[in-house]
């Protein structure tokens, strides 16, 4: 299998590698030379430097035998152009990255068809839907729900009030409370990696811990710890006025949250106030107390920042919690701060760009056994949800018997409705909605397993 990756940015580079593990040949292009240097220099790949949407470069490329076409860069005409001329050289699958919805508004002329477009994908309103989620959700640094919210992934930060420090995993696997919890990561304070925990290893002050099991194991782990399970989102305050903060207003217009937005740029203000019918706007800065007061940062149970710029979101957020804010959630760019954010008490969570596209274009590649696949924000991590096909080589085996890779964990089964933890006695059956965590590159090797 053949893929081409239009735009080597953070999406891109994230993209290669899981299309790598998967035995793809990617060709990636992109018009800045150090970004086609950093993907060539790490993977092993072949990447041209130009605009993705010149017919002479794709062909260098070899687009005439090429399976996947997923244009990512920033520019929605690049991107469009790029997938009609895959669709003229009769490429299979093809994704565009468009960020002006008003493209394939319904009475447009020419739809998305016309275009050769097999999928789009809108970050901003991708981005929106995340941070909402995010804020109506457990108080946890990262939730994801699994087989229909019936299994979940919970990752939280160790405090030094939680009655689970000191205690091994042994330990506390051992209480009847958490027989549907299966401790599937954990990251030491202080340390750079993420290892798969045993039985063994003992919960310390400011590890993070991931976990993954049944709703209610899952509820009586936050209720031990102090999480609460869920948020009432009332009155949020966003900083910038950006196109994700109008697009969370936006999604939030017909509900009875109060929306206050501070953007420090008067044509943005401007521009904010005749889109948005409810949402309060107030120019001025979100990093002087004074304004953050008068748009009712005391009284907000949220706050979120998207100015794009991620030094003002994180501080923002830092000032934002220290002026009474519950919740703050940044917008961050930059991948290498979200193991940064982990510790950072002020931030209760963060939403990242790329991985949040990313995410839904593993979403739209995935198909038959793959009911879903997510990248992990904090850590080099994947889940991956599939149902076990009858001719899987893991099928009718014991969770034991199953040659699984080293770094990955069965986290959690559902059978017929209920939830299973997977013991070492367990038999796998056809038909069982199985969770799995596991390193990006032993996927393949999973899914050769199950699918």
């Amino acid at each position: 299998m053949k893929a081409i990756i239009i735009g080597a940015g953070e999406v891109g580079f994230q993209l290669s590698k899981v299309l790598l593990a998967e035995n793809y040949d990617v060709v990636a292009i992109d018009k800045s030379q150090v970004a086609c240097d950093r993907l060539s220099e790490t993977l092993d790949l072949m990447t041209l430097c130009g605009s993705g949407s010149t017919p002479s470069l794709l062909e260098t490329a070899g687009i005439s035998d090429t399976d996947l076409l997923i244009a990512v860069t920033n520019s929605d005409e690049t991107n469009i152009l790029a997938n009609l001329i895959a669709k003229q050289c009769g490429v299979k699958n093809k994704i565009a990255r468009v960020s002006n919805s008003t493209y394939f508004d319904d009475n447009n002329i020419i739809t998305r068809d016309d275009l050769g477009i097999d999928h789009t994908i809108n970050s901003e309103r991708l981005c929106a839907a995340e941070f909402i989620r995010l804020l109506r959700s457990a108080e946890a640094r990262e939730v994801v729900d699994f087989a229909g919210g019936k299994i979940q992934l919970i990752a939280f930060n160790i405090e030094s009030d939680n009655p689970l420090v000191n205690s091994s995993i042994e330990e506390i696997s051992s209480r009847n409370i958490f027989a549907e919890l299966r401790f599937v990561a954990l990251k030491k304070k202080g340390g750079k990696s993420t290892i798969m925990p045993r039985g063994s290893n003992q919960i310390s002050l400011g590890d993070e811990v991931f976990v993954m099991g049944s709703r209610s194991a899952i509820s009586n782990i936050m209720k031990i710890s102090g999480i609460s399970s869920s948020h009432n989102l009332e009155r949020l305050v966003i900083a910038g006025a950006s196109k994700i903060g109008i697009e969370v207003a936006q999604q939030l217009e017909s509900s009875s949250v109060k929306v206050s937005i501070i953007e420090p740029d008067i044509h943005k203000a401007e521009e904010a106030s005749s889109i948005l019918k409810k949402a309060t706007i107030i120019h001025g800065s979100f990093l002087e107390r004074q304004i953050l007061a008068e748009a009712g940062i005391r009284e907000a149970d949220s706050f979120i920042s998207v100015t794009g710029d991620d030094e003002d979101d994180i501080m923002s957020c830092i000032l934002s919690t220290a002026e009474g804010a519950e919740r703050t959630i940044p917008l961050i760019q930059e991948p290498t701060y979200l193991p940064i954010l982990a510790s950072i008490t002020e931030i209760d969570s963060a939403v990242s760009r790329h991985l949040t596209l990313v995410n839904d274009i593993l979403r739209l590649l995935r198909s038959g056994n793959v009911l879903k696949d997510v990248l992990i924000k904090d850590i080099d991590a994947e889940v991956l949800e599939l149902v076990v096909s009858e001719k899987a080589k893991a099928c009718n085996k014991k969770v034991s018997a199953i040659n699984l890779p080293r770094d990955a964990v069965i986290g959690a089964i559902l059978r017929s409705g209920k939830v299973v933890l997977p013991t070492g006695d367990v038999i796998i059956q056809p038909g069982d909605d199985i969770v799995i965590f596991s390193q990006p590159e032993s996927i393949p090797q999973i899914e050769s397993l199950f699918a």
